[in-house]
């Protein structure tokens, strides 16, 4: 296990530039997820701590170390890579064996942690086979084996489960959370994947365009997240907005105008603003319902999406033609074009000035 450090991390191809001054500190046996669009910097970013790409500048140490010219192999480092890369003519045991086996160690010397990482992963049965007579999801924890029997100080996974269907992926979730608490052991994790990124880390780094956005626990980004692309980015259906402007604020939060005279109210502290700023309406999908009257927005159906346990009613703004979404009880019935109303309580919306920064909530929680 150990600590990293990254200070100011810049990285140049030519004349690009790909991370801007990146700073974090990752603590000893802590689960990090890079998230973010794609050429956001992530895979780049994991890369150069890896050492697989230099740092044009800045500085990175692990247990206090800097390691920025040090190769790889000196690092304390295992990675899995999306593509697995095993070794065709090799079975699983030499998969996972190579390392060790380059380093000199004798075949009675590494036998014993090849087995022990298989039996913890569960392919004991599989270690005679060729990768091709395994399943993406066999193959994946072959990869995660071999990493293992390194003993890395940090392990780096690089979209791990990109290449698997969607109940491999869940199935894989559950196996690499469960291998981070026996191990307890620092990793990092990059995937484009929200859902990944949730239900895997105890911090989420948000990135956009070589730039950290806001790094926080799953609840903290989801519930407060620091801006407009925070807020966008996490969630799914992902959060609605809506232009509007302030008209009133008291201590309990703000009245915002909205676009064909609508309006509503936030439990946001909008202290600093004054009636007339600019900012823009945040409201979750499964925070709106369908609602007579009070706190609501009126926007017209555009279509339902019956998923089974609940519906999702896209409906388009009012003013500004963007798609909004709600996430309804499974036997709703709206038909198309009919004007809906979808409530909020205030303590439910979001508010973003118009540089696109939150507004804090008064109760994020709620």
């Amino acid at each position: 296990m150990a600590t990293l450090t990254l200070k100011q991390i810049r990285k140049q191809f030519g004349e690009v530039t790909t991370l801007h001054g990146i700073d974090l500190d990752i603590a000893d046996g802590e689960f990090i997820v890079f998230v973010g669009p794609s050429g956001c910097g992530k895979s780049t970013l994991l890369r150069t701590i890896a050492g697989l790409e230099d740092i044009s500048a800045g500085e990175l140490a692990i247990d206090g170390v800097r390691v920025n010219d040090l190769p790889p192999v000196k690092r304390g480092i295992a990675m899995v890579f999306q593509s697995y890369a095993l070794y065709p003519h090799m079975s699983v045991f030499e998969n996972m064996a190579f390392g060790l086996k380059l380093a000199g160690m004798s075949k009675t010397e590494y036998t014993p942690p090849v087995t022990r990482a298989a039996r913890v992963l569960q392919i004991e049965h599989l270690l005679e086979r060729k990768p091709a007579a395994l399943s993406g999801g066999q193959r994946q924890r072959v990869a995660i084996g071999r990493a293992i029997v390194q003993k890395p100080k940090v392990f780096l996974f690089d979209e791990p489960l990109s290449n698997l269907d969607a109940a491999l992926r869940v199935q894989m979730r559950i196996e690499i959370a469960r291998l981070h608490r026996e191990l307890r052991a620092t990793m990092i994790y990059v995937t484009h994947d929200q859902v990944e990124a949730m239900t895997l880390a105890d911090r989420i780094v948000v990135l956009r365009a070589g730039r950290i956005e806001q790094v926080g626990t799953p609840i903290e980004l989801y519930h407060a997240p620091a801006n407009l692309f925070v807020a966008g980015f996490l969630g799914s259906p992902q959060m609605n907005f809506v232009t509007g402007s302030i008209v009133a604020i008291d201590a309990h939060g703000v009245d915002v105008a909205l676009p064909d005279a609508q309006r509503v109210r936030v439990a946001v502290d909008a202290a600093g603003a004054q009636p007339g700023d600019k900012v823009t309406l945040g409201v979750r999908p499964e925070h709106l319902s369908l609602v007579a009257g009070g706190n609501a927005i009126a926007a017209a159906a555009i279509a339902l999406e019956h998923l089974g346990d609940a519906s999702v009613l896209y409906l388009q703004a009012p003013g500004t033609g963007e798609t909004l979404s709600a996430r309804l009880p499974a036997l709703t019935r709206i038909a198309e074009g009919e004007v809906c109303r979808l409530g909020f309580r205030p303590e439910h919306g979001y508010l973003f000035r118009a540089d696109g920064t939150a507004f804090r909530r008064l109760n994020p929680l709620a």
